[in-house]
């Protein structure tokens, strides 16, 4: 039974990533031009590149991105790797979301039309889930410690990202109001705990 599900993860793995991989590179291409990385409106203080994000949310192929991602989360088993993984994906939709903000129509954020709501909304739930990306990633940091795996580079990776993600989600606060700034503050809180506990990881603690 454990065997029928790998071959199935595995074959499910392979055909998404085939598509996917296609797909993503054509929209990489297209997409060079629109936007620019990161932004012209985030000061880059912290020296740290997030990765390209590839399909966007907003992309109706993005859900094999999704099945992607868990597929190759469910093939790994060693946590310093996983932790890696999650670090990946946590900047990847962190500068995804960063990308759905600002291509948002009109580039007004303080009065939004429905359809700059949508994405913005949507560029915050993206924002949401980089930091639950980031939150697994410290759980699996803090399982390889206690196997006893050198985790020293990868927890310096983990703090320097979490001031990134702080930086960015502060300029998008600034330029914010309402619920959409409350809700980027509260992710911004989330983003500071784990500065905290990834220091405390560093220390040893």
């Amino acid at each position: 039974m454990l065997k029928t599900k790998y071959l199935f993860f595995l074959l499910l793995f392979f055909l998404s990533f085939w598509v996917f991989v296609s797909v993503d590179k054509s929209h990489a291409q297209e997409d060079t031009n629109m936007v620019p990385s990161p932004t012209p409106q985030v000061q880059n203080t912290v020296e740290y590149e997030l990765p390209y994000p590839g399909l966007l949310p907003d992309n109706p192929l993005y859900f094999l991105k999704v099945i992607r991602d868990r597929v190759v989360s469910f093939l790994i088993s060693d946590p310093k790797k996983k932790a890696e993984f999650n670090l990946l994906q946590a900047d990847k939709r962190l500068n995804a979301g960063l990308y759905l903000f600002n291509s948002a129509k009109s580039g007004t954020v303080q009065n939004p039309t429905k359809e700059n709501e949508k994405k913005i909304n949507l560029a915050i739930s993206t924002i949401s889930k980089a930091e639950n990306y980031f939150f697994e990633a410290i759980l699996e940091i803090n399982k390889a410690k206690t196997q006893g795996i050198d985790i020293t580079n990868l927890a310096g990776r983990l703090l320097t990202s979490s001031e990134k993600h702080q930086e960015i989600i502060i300029s998008l606060e600034k330029r914010s109001k309402g619920n959409i700034k409350e809700s980027l503050m509260g992710e911004r809180k989330r983003t500071e705990s784990f500065e905290k506990q990834v220091r405390e990881i560093l220390l040893g603690k």
